[in-house]
Order: C-alpha cells, then structure tokens, then sequence
C-alpha cells in the first residue's frame, strides 16, 4: 500500500486482473484512463484517456455510446488517482494493467494502452508546466 496517498496497490491489482470496466481517475488532469475489457465478434477492448465524467453513470453511457455492439456495461470500478502519472509505471500497477490487455490477443488494444499512458504523461507535463510558468493557476497570496 502507498501509505503516503492511501492508494491500496493489492486491492488495485486484484481488480485490474478481474474487473471487466476500470476508469483511473486524475483529478489534477481532469481526466480518465478508461479500460473496457469486454470482447465482441466486432469489439475488442477500449481503452481510452477521457475527460472526467461526472459520475459513474455517466460514464457507463458514454461506454455504451462507444461501443454499440455490445450489452451496456452494468458496473465499473473507479479508481481515483492522485498522485503522479509515472507511479503506475513504477509501482508495478500499469505492467498488470499491460498483462491484462496483453492477455487478450489484441494488438491493437495493446497499442492503445501505450497511446494512452504516452498522452496522460503529455497531459501531466503541460500541467505542470502552466503551474510553473502561472498559466492557470492564481496566486492565493503574494509577498510584500
């Protein structure tokens, strides 16, 4: 557990390898890692960066929005995560989330994983750079 965040990585784990829908929230980016496992004759998985819906219902809409083909989605799990994006990479969470897309065979959900983990490291670093340089950031106060 990353005791720091409260993040409990075994309690994660344990629901990337069997959950069927995951959205990884980051609050600071405004955005989420969406990862709909499930398969069809025309659907492999989905997996997307998306912006942060308002809740889990209407999360589950724009899954069923996405993917037409298949039963709307009836459940996800939504893992907020509030630290930076290169803490998956390092506590081990985005290689189990790369063996369970690589478990189903598609190559090109594979190539969407790494699309998506290389956009929220973009996404990240022009975050932290509008807060260096003020873009959208206000002083709360100032020196005198």
């Amino acid at each position: 557990m990353d005791r720091e965040f409260g993040l409990d990585i075994d309690a994660i784990v344990r629901h990337i390898d069997s959950a069927p829908t995951l959205s990884f929230f980051f609050p600071r980016l405004r955005r989420s890692l969406v990862l709909d496992m499930r398969q069809g004759p025309e659907d492999g998985p989905y997996i997307r960066v998306l912006p942060m819906a308002r809740g889990l219902h209407e999360r589950l809409r724009s899954l069923k929005r996405a993917r037409p083909h298949l039963p709307k989605a009836t459940e996800i799990v939504a893992i907020p995560w509030p630290i930076y994006v290169e803490n998956m990479v390092r506590s081990g969470v985005w290689a189990r989330v790369m063996k369970r897309i690589e478990s189903t065979g598609s190559q090109d959900a594979v190539a969407s994983a790494e699309a998506a983990l290389n956009e929220l490291r973009a996404l990240e670093s022009q975050e932290l750079t509008a807060l260096i340089k003020g873009g959208q950031y206000e002083t709360i106060w100032a020196r005198e």
